[in-house]
């Protein structure tokens, strides 16, 4: 029940995803097998009810073991405060307006630019469904309210995808900075384990710096993230 009211409460305040579809489809299934599971074993003389269990205990221990690496591993940075360009990972806006996630990314990309004010700082993300601009204009708007100069920030408005955050911006930077420069991106805690892979892939290697994440969709962003560190295992982006 917990998952379908965060799922529920996430689309209303956020956006339709995967992980919110993902999350109230698996909050469904748990719900579905606690009302029925009983009955179930109660019907059946076979070993069907007892093996089901165990595999799902299973399958929960590995799921719980692999969102906790995750968040341990996204909470450690290595940014060391000289670098080049910093780059802000885009998500999801609402209309025109900033959601919480990614006010966070920005809050932190300020404060990465009161420590290294040399560097560019990088807007990266295109626009989605139901996002009336944007997600790099939205977050350039942000940055400049908060004192950032214009001359400072890179727009990219391209990408639909972490992937594809990294390979323009490489574009960009290159083509700005030379062949030999180092960058940071910031992006949320449950992130920054599958960014960094991604960076590497894209040419970039870039440090990382984590922001935190709204509590309220911690479930819901760890379910999509889960999903996503599958894709990047398989495919490679």
């Amino acid at each position: 029940m917990l998952l379908i009211c965060d799922a529920l409460l996430v689309a209303a305040m956020i956006s339709v995803n995967t992980g919110v579809i993902a999350a109230f489809a698996i909050g469904v299934g748990y719900l579905l097998y606690g009302l029925s599971h009983e009955k179930v074993r109660a019907r059946t003389s076979s070993g069907l009810p007892k093996a089901l269990r165990i595999s799902l205990l299973v399958a929960n221990a590995a799921v719980i073991l692999a969102i906790s690496s995750v968040a341990a591993l996204g909470r450690v940075d290595t940014v060391s405060y000289d670098e080049d360009a910093v780059v802000v990972l885009g998500t999801a806006i609402r209309g025109e307006t900033v959601t919480p996630p990614l006010r966070e990314r920005l809050e932190t990309a300020v404060e990465y630019h009161a420590a290294n004010p040399d560097a560019l700082v990088v807007v990266s993300g295109g626009q989605g469904p139901g996002e009336s601009i944007t997600e790099a204009l939205a977050m350039r708007r942000f940055l400049v309210s908060a004192g950032i100069p214009e001359s400072a920030i890179v727009t990219e408005d391209e990408s639909t995808s972490t992937h594809e955050n990294f390979v323009h911006t490489k574009s960009l930077l290159d083509a700005r900075l030379g062949e030999r420069y180092s960058t940071v991106f910031v992006t949320n805690d449950y992130h920054v384990f599958r960014a960094k892979e991604l960076s590497r892939i894209a040419g970039l290697d870039s440090a990382s710096m984590h922001a935190a994440t709204p509590w309220y969709t911690v479930p819901v962003d760890y379910v999509r993230e889960s999903l996503a560190v599958v894709k990047l295992l398989v495919l490679r982006e």
